[in-house]
């Protein structure tokens, strides 16, 4: 039997057009994000599980990771079919390590990384290491976290410069306001020379103003704005540039609790796991490309008594919506999906619309064979 691990992931996209007007220049006011009844079923091997390890669109391509086998799958999506396997050696001299994440910024340009150290490995859709490049990390933060599926968020490459998320050293439960305010969530290599600079972009000034929350951060780059949704908070925050200090702007989600939890510092494992997975919570940021705005994913309060039920959503999540924000980040739209049919983490970015998997352990739709995705759009009301 395959083993169906969770996970998330991210896209890619290209422009669109319809009525000679490009959908990405649209100014959407009231939309909510319909299921279209289109399914897309992509047959995998039987070394595929059918939840991915991390999804990225380009074009019409969908690559697929699976980490079991440290391999990337190119699918084509107007086929629905694979149409090539990179294999990647984990030792030797084409050899990676285990392949953590990966960044598509062209065929040409295709990114690995690994979890722990410092060093890029550039290959394309050859599955040749075409070089390596090591960088210095910042004194007390991590290298590059580039995560398929826990609050993505995609490298950027500008002016030869590669942005990437980070995380800082030190005990979780011990950090208090003053400290987290003046950490950074991201920093910049250099792929010609390897250095690197610490960005503008710390973690908001009050987020720990009242206590202890998850400050974990997903980020997108957008059209115009850098943006930063977090775990433990109703606000986005954004900057034009990697170089200005972030603003923030209220988009709350109607489902979740108005205060949300503090984390349990003096709580067991159960508390922890129901902060984690039942409490109120945001997740994803997605911008997309072909129609200028964001999705943000949140994940409303459960009550729940039975621990198993809890620790089961991280891999069965219940209910679950979808905020939409324009390219002000203003919140245009949200739409609430129940439990047992979609698997938030599972989604892609497309010309046609966002993707969402349907392969929730609990959808009698689900099939052991295929990477299922369900077609939603843009529906403005």
């Amino acid at each position: 039997m395959k083993n169906n691990t969770l996970i998330l992931f991210i896209p890619y996209f290209l422009i669109l057009v319809s009525c000679g007007l490009k959908e990405n220049e649209k100014q959407y006011k009231n939309v909510e994000l319909e299921v279209t009844g289109n399914l897309k079923r992509i047959p995998v091997d039987q070394r595929t599980p059918n939840v991915s390890t991390g999804l990225v669109s380009f074009e019409n391509l969908l690559f697929n990771l699976n980490w079991s086998y440290n391999q990337i799958q190119i699918y084509d999506l107007d086929k629905d079919e694979l149409i090539k396997s990179l294999d990647f050696e984990i030792e030797g001299d084409q050899g990676v390590g285990n392949i953590f994440g990966f960044h598509v910024h062209n065929l040409d340009s295709i990114f690995l990384f690994g979890q722990m150290e410092p060093r890029i490995y550039l290959t394309d859709t050859s599955g040749l290491i075409l070089n390596r490049i090591n960088y210095n990390i910042p004194d007390g933060y991590s290298s590059a976290f580039v995560h398929p599926t826990y609050f993505y968020s995609p490298p950027s490459i500008q002016s030869g410069e590669m942005i990437v998320k980070t995380h800082f050293f030190g005990n979780y439960r011990d950090v208090t306001n003053d400290e987290l305010k003046n950490k950074h969530m991201v920093y910049s290599i250099d792929l010609e020379s390897g250095n690197t600079t610490l960005l503008s972009h710390t973690y908001p000034e009050d987020y720990l103003s009242l206590g202890l929350k998850h400050f974990e951060p997903s980020i997108a780059v957008g059209k115009e704005k850098i943006v930063y949704s977090l775990f433990g908070d109703h606000r986005v925050f954004y900057a034009d540039s990697f170089n200005e200090s972030l603003d923030s702007k209220e988009a709350k989600s109607s489902y979740l609790d108005n205060t949300l939890k503090l984390f349990p510092v003096d709580g067991g494992r159960f508390e922890n796991q129901y902060y984690m997975n039942a409490y109120s919570r945001y997740d994803n940021l997605v911008y997309d490309k072909y129609r200028n705005v964001f999705y943000r994913f949140a994940y409303p309060t459960l009550d729940l008594e039975d621990e198993n039920a809890v620790v089961r959503l991280r891999n069965a999540p219940g209910p679950f919506a979808i905020l939409v924000l324009n390219e002000s980040l203003d919140v245009i739209g949200e739409t609430l999906f129940e439990e047992g049919i979609f698997l938030p983490s599972n989604f892609f970015v497309s010309e046609e619309g966002l993707y969402l998997s349907i392969n929730h352990p609990d959808n009698p739709e689900n099939k052991e064979e295929f990477l299922s995705f369900q077609q939603l759009k843009l529906k403005e009301l």
